[in-house]
């Protein structure tokens, strides 16, 4: 299976035309002369992968990303069949994820250690609980893919086992329950709601989050942004919160989003300026986050034919 993804090449063609830049702004911008640019866009020359990354993020910053993720979409067919039918490619997407979202929540295991809590194996110079982590959020991605199907609708009683098995064996958290108190965090200023408020906030969340209208990855972005200033659990929120945007870009037929350790500021700095009102980073991030579950497909399913 081959996805298409934009070269180099296309991307500054696509932000030339989305933005009417020139040539020789745009060489400036990249702090290339305009020869180089000229041997990217006509001699088909490869830039440096240290320039290639940094066309990369210029046309993040030009480019709306929704109609990139849309193509994909179109390229690759039914993902949860695969990660359903594929045992290598699923052990590979459990051990990806989970290290990924729990580093992004301040655990120290590395992938290998990761893979070995996987395994029963005993991981050397790391606390149990942080063991314990790594297989519980196994478990709850198990359970995700049990579940998951294409329209599948996502309820309260499938938020709260997510819960429920991504703190298991964590009592003082409340596994499956909603927060009873206070709780205060330190990456924004974004005034919570009440331990009281909580219920009558994922209600409302709840109520509109299977209808997706004619925007389904803007709509997911800003469900995950609203569910993360809820706040709905005393701990775990992000693990959580990161599971149900996969369950509902797998469910509308999109790759689930791989939130990488790398992107924890960017992905802290979009959903802070979401809090003043402005989405786009919040869309931007998910959709970049989508494209690399789609990078993941691709680099896995290499050897399929």
């Amino acid at each position: 299976m081959k996805i298409h993804f934009l070269s180099d090449k296309e991307k500054l063609e696509e932000i030339i035309k989305i933005t009417g830049i020139s040539r020789s702004e745009l060489a400036r911008r990249l702090e290339v002369s305009y020869k180089t640019l000229y041997r990217w866009l006509d001699k088909n020359v490869v830039p440096h992968p240290s320039l290639s990354n940094d066309i990369e993020q210029l046309f993040k910053e030009y480019v709306d990303l929704r109609d990139v993720v849309l193509q994909l979409r179109n390229k690759l067919k039914n993902p949860i069949r695969i990660l359903k039918n594929n045992k290598e490619i699923r052990d590979k997407f459990f051990l990806e994820m989970t290290y990924h979202s729990n580093a992004i929540e301040g655990s120290r295991l590395t992938v290998k250690e990761t893979e070995r809590a996987f395994e029963g194996k005993k991981v050397r110079g790391k606390e149990f609980f942080e063991v314990l982590e790594a297989i519980n959020h196994r478990n709850a991605l198990e359970f995700l893919l049990d579940k998951i199907c294409y329209g599948f609708k996502i309820d309260q009683n499938y938020i709260l086992k997510l819960h429920e098995i991504v703190m298991y064996n964590f009592s003082n958290k409340l596994p499956g329950k909603y927060r009873t108190g206070f709780v205060n965090l330190t990456n924004t200023e974004k005034v919570l709601p009440s331990a009281q408020d909580v219920p009558l906030r994922m209600g409302k969340l709840i109520k509109n989050i299977n209808n997706y209208k004619k925007e389904p990855v803007k709509k997911i972005a800003h469900d995950h942004y609203e569910f993360e200033v809820i706040h709905p659990f005393f701990d775990g929120n992000g693990r959580v919160g990161r599971l149900i945007m996969i369950t509902q870009l797998l469910s509308k037929g999109f790759a689930p989003a791989i939130v990488q350790i790398d992107d924890r500021y960017k992905y802290y700095m979009a959903l802070g300026k979401a809090d003043y009102g402005d989405y786009k980073n919040i869309v931007q991030m998910v959709c970049d986050c989508i494209i690399k579950g789609y990078h993941f497909f691709e680099k896995n399913t290499k050897r399929e034919k």
